[in-house]
């Protein structure tokens, strides 16, 4: 497995997981964030790489870090209220 195909996995699993502790559906976290539910769809699958300001808004909505949602070592996310 390529390193590239082990970090699209971990970004998805870490995005997936992060949502599901929020409680939101892509198109939730979509319109919070301000773009298409397809747009995050492909984000979250690892089709698509968002830009910074993009990726900044998801990790805001999702309560987490840029690292715990799109660094190569992701684990799973905490949120606000678990770093605390």
């Amino acid at each position: 497995m390529s390193q590239r195909h082990k970090v699209v996995i971990t970004m998805r699993k870490a995005l997936q997981q992060a949502r599901a502790k929020k409680g939101l559906t892509q198109a939730e976290v979509a319109a919070l964030v301000g773009i298409r539910r397809a747009s995050y769809t492909h984000i979250e699958r690892g089709s698509r790489n968002p830009s910074i300001q993009v990726a900044r808004r998801i990790a805001q909505v999702l309560e987490c870090s840029l690292d715990e949602l799109f660094s190569e070592e992701s684990g799973a996310p905490k949120t606000g209220e678990e770093r605390k």
